[in-house]
């Protein structure tokens, strides 16, 4: 249960282009009204949706952010020259398009501001309008790169603002936005990985973990969290198998089969589009899955964090949980880093066996606010 990262949408290294000017015209009050998130016609896409708290005023943020878009002072975008553009502003709203310094991608972003006391709370999204998912924290830079302080290494237009941010749906927030950050991807994620977050414990995978026998039999799903490609909408006769195949060009050698079910019975069904494979010599219950076609790099996360074949069961993680909720940590809701799931062998719910698996969930750091239950009555027979 996992799905594909986008690998053609890497941070580039070009020269900036000139920022573009706006007039005062443009900047004038007007009636539109900024939506939650831009919306993409990708038919799946990355994106980062998340909440920024500043000391400073609204009046102030926003002053500074329409500065830096109007390159002010010499600013020029430190996530490698990126152009910036407004589509509409108003005194609560800004919304726009950011071209990558190649001007190969424009995404699209959105901010509402909203006073708190004598600061301001901020929150903002950007979507990518290609078909992509791994997009090496492009969206976030987006959004980043308009109110990061000094202390972030960032330029500012006239005033360094002072902020905490905290993200609802943006599994990629790594530390990348600068231009001169010399960590590589694989190395941010490989510390993640191993330490999770500053809230986020570091999530513990099953010891002694044998692919051969997990494989060995369909593997009914009773609980879920969201994920773009599997919604509550598509909570009924939840089943994943699996079969070994010979390895690919890409290393990929596990055939994935998903089915679900929306409540009047449209099927939604994987084929032979996803495959699987072990990534990890030294833990064997790390594993990626990306559609047959995509190179490694392109793999989701799917961590066994347990799995007990003798009781029947087994709970996947979709990679390290690196969101804090308050109420313990979570993965994303998006395509990949996303997801977690309950497995039984039996599609008939023992909710004492459920129960059990919830609270090794929950002893793990998860927040398991976020798991729904599945509905596995009135299936079709030959399921």
């Amino acid at each position: 249960i996992s799905f594909v990262q986008d690998f053609t949408r890497k941070n580039q290294t070009h020269a900036p282009s000139n920022t573009m000017k706006f007039t005062a015209a443009i900047l004038a009050l007007t009636t539109a009204t900024v939506s939650a998130c831009p919306g993409s016609s990708a038919f799946f896409h990355a994106k980062c949706e998340m909440e920024a708290s500043f000391t400073d005023s609204c009046e102030t943020v926003q002053t500074e952010m329409i500065a830096r878009a109007n390159g002010e002072n010499g600013w020029v975008d430190p996530h490698n020259g990126g152009t910036y553009s407004f589509t509409s502003t108003t005194s609560t709203d800004i919304a726009g398009t950011r071209t990558t310094g190649d001007g190969k991608y424009t995404d699209k972003y959105d901010f509402h501001f909203e006073a708190d006391g004598s600061g301001c709370k901020v929150s903002a999204c950007s979507e990518s309008q290609v078909n992509s998912v791994l997009d090496y924290s492009t969206n976030y830079c987006n959004l980043h790169s308009l109110y990061c302080s000094s202390a972030d290494g960032c330029p500012s237009a006239g005033t360094d603002l002072t902020y905490k941010e905290s993200f609802n749906s943006c599994s990629q927030h790594d530390d990348v936005c600068v231009a001169t950050q010399t960590e590589t991807e694989s190395e941010i994620e490989t510390v993640k990985s191993l330490r999770g977050t500053d809230d986020c414990k570091p999530v513990s995978t099953q010891d002694g973990f044998d692919l051969n026998s997990y494989i060995d039999g369909r593997w009914y799903i009773q609980e879920q969290a969201v994920t773009q490609y599997l919604p509550a909408e598509q909570n009924f006769c939840v089943y994943a198998e699996y079969e070994l195949l010979e390895k690919s060009f890409w290393g990929w050698d596990v055939q994935v089969h998903n089915y679900a079910q929306e409540a009047d019975g449209t099927p939604h069904d994987s084929g032979d589009l996803l495959v699987a494979k072990q990534t990890d010599d030294n833990d064997p219950a790390k594993l990626a899955v990306s559609p047959y076609f995509l190179p490694s790099l392109a793999g989701g996360p799917y961590w066994v964090l347990e799995y007990d074949e003798a009781l029947g069961y087994a709970l996947i993680s979709g990679g390290q949980p690196d969101i804090d909720t308050g109420n313990g940590c979570k993965c994303g809701d998006g395509v990949n880093d996303s997801g977690l799931w309950i497995f039984t062998r039996s599609q008939d719910r023992d909710e004492g066996l459920v129960q059990m698996i919830r609270g090794k969930a929950e002893a793990q750091g998860f927040d398991i606010s976020v798991l729904n239950t599945v509905d596995q009555t009135n299936c079709p027979k030959d399921m």
